[in-house]
């Protein structure tokens, strides 16, 4: 692939596009900082497998309400990052992909080939983000622990995707502020 793909955007469309994603970036931010909260306030700082999976198979409300909390946390910060990458990568802004809305795991295939993710960080987000469907269909087969592990990596693993991404798109000349 390509360093530098021109724009298809115009001057005014590419501003407008580059304050959407720094929106998003802002978004992952935000919701990073309500994930730690969510776990400080209803786990006490921490996700301890027991005490989660006590309250992820919990019939209770409150426990349900603690729950939702993280993984909602979780899910937004999923979806805003593999967003970024959806809509950067596609036709309309770098075009590594000729889909304007390319699905998540060409896009993830497609920035390993362009040096913008490593294997290992597009294997976490394909692992995550078929998680994350999964939960938001409510699916009867997901373990507690899965949820629970799913929020931990992507905890660990964001810096270095935030740092990825943000490279990538300088790399394409895409700078965001």
């Amino acid at each position: 692939m390509s360093d530098h793909l021109p724009a298809k955007l115009g001057h005014d469309a590419l501003v407008v596009e580059r304050a959407r994603l720094a929106r998003s970036f802002q978004t992952i931010n935000k919701h990073r900082k309500a994930l730690d909260l969510a776990i400080e306030e209803s786990f006490g700082g921490e996700l301890d497998p027991a005490e989660w999976r006590a309250a992820f198979e919990s019939a209770e409300p409150r426990d349900a309400n603690r729950t939702m909390v993280v993984t909602g946390d979780h899910s937004a910060v999923l979806n805003a990052y593999v967003e970024i990458l959806k809509a950067s990568a596609g036709a309309r802004l770098i075009g590594l992909l000729p889909y304007r809305r390319p699905h998540a795991s060409q896009v993830f295939e497609a920035l390993v080939a362009d040096d913008g993710l490593t294997k290992e960080q597009a294997a976490l987000l394909n692992e995550l983000y078929v998680l994350e469907g999964r939960l938001e269909h409510a699916s009867t087969d997901i373990d507690a622990e899965e949820v629970r592990a799913a929020v931990e990596r992507l905890r660990q693993g964001l810096p270095g995707l935030i740092g990825s991404a943000r490279s990538w798109l300088r790399r394409h000349g895409v700078e965001l502020h």
